[in-house]
């Protein structure tokens, strides 16, 4: 996938891009990048135009000035896209990166159409008590200084990820880049973003939606409360919940080849609308009154070159 760099209202942001069709905007999860999502899942490139940004503070996005919250990361999205000249697209985030996909989902009305969330934690009660308990007292000044250290001691962030994220067989590569990420996210936008996913309730926004929502959870999740999250998706319209049996918060590669049939039967026809599976075409230039001055219309259709992650 194509590496860019845009600067939006001053704040650099880091995004890689690829594929061809409908945007499909993705969100990774806490101490990560767009890596999480550009090699994983890439194969969703045959029928999406996938854009997958470092959210700030994380990867190689530079931290926000103010507070980073999932609403201002979502309006730094937001920009990004207009910038792009991307009218409608769909949205997916995984973990903390749902708070950011929902506020972006509100932030863009109409131009936000198919949501995914993935292990999201849409709200406090949605969390599983102990977790949400340690996380109140760990962010927390000075316990957040030793979370830091200790987040950036490889052995103990594997033995995390195995035995509390649950993620089963990783292979070396995926290891050494979720290490590299934890290393490279800035303490202050990591702590608070987590404090913020913590005051923040994104049941409403998913119920409001009229637009089809797939939420996919994992059965061994100790993170989320499966049982208490998919009483509450059954009484919710136009949802859809995929259950992983075999797998925890975290994912490995067996996870991925099950989640990506799911997930394009979900999208079916990943274009839109039209039932045909066909790709819309690609609208062509318009002019302001000058050829010299041509610019893409606003489009829910775009094409970039593909490359294997």
């Amino acid at each position: 996938m194509d590496e860019r760099f845009a600067t939006i209202r001053g704040q650099r942001l880091r995004y890689l891009i690829g594929g061809r069709g409908k945007p499909l905007v993705l969100c990774h999860g806490f101490l990560s990048s767009a890596e999480e999502f550009g090699g994983r899942f890439s194969e969703l490139g045959a029928h999406r135009t996938l854009i997958i940004p470092d959210l700030p503070g994380n990867g190689a996005s530079p931290p926000l000035p103010g507070r980073h919250s999932s609403g201002s990361m979502a309006d730094l999205l937001f920009d990004l896209l207009t910038e792009l000249e991307i009218d409608r697209f769909d949205v997916g985030g995984l973990c903390l990166g749902a708070t950011v996909a929902c506020a972006l989902a509100t932030r863009a009305g109409d131009r936000a159409e198919r949501l995914v969330l993935h292990t999201p934690l849409l709200s406090p009660d949605l969390m599983r008590r102990r977790y949400r308990d340690q996380v109140r007292l760990l962010s927390r000044r000075p316990m957040w200084d030793g979370v830091v250290w200790l987040s950036r001691q490889r052995w103990i962030s594997d033995l995390y990820k195995r035995f509390v994220i649950v993620e089963g067989d990783v292979d070396n590569r995926t290891a050494d880049i979720n290490y590299e990420n934890q290393r490279r996210a800035d303490p202050r936008a990591a702590r608070e973003w987590l404090n913020d996913c913590l005051r923040r309730d994104d049941v409403d926004v998913v119920a409001a939606r009229a637009e089809r929502t797939l939420i996919i959870v994992a059965r061994h999740d100790r993170l989320v409360d499966v049982d208490r999250l998919k009483k509450l998706i059954v009484t919710l319209p136009r949802l859809q919940v995929f259950t992983d049996s075999d797998q925890g918060h975290g994912w490995n590669e067996a996870a991925v080849h099950r989640q990506l049939e799911v997930l394009k039967d979900f999208f079916g026809n990943c274009n839109g609308s039209a039932g045909n599976g066909v790709h819309d075409p690609v609208p062509s230039l318009v002019t302001n009154g000058s050829a010299n001055h041509a610019r893409p219309a606003l489009r829910d259709t775009v094409t970039f070159p593909l490359s294997p992650a």
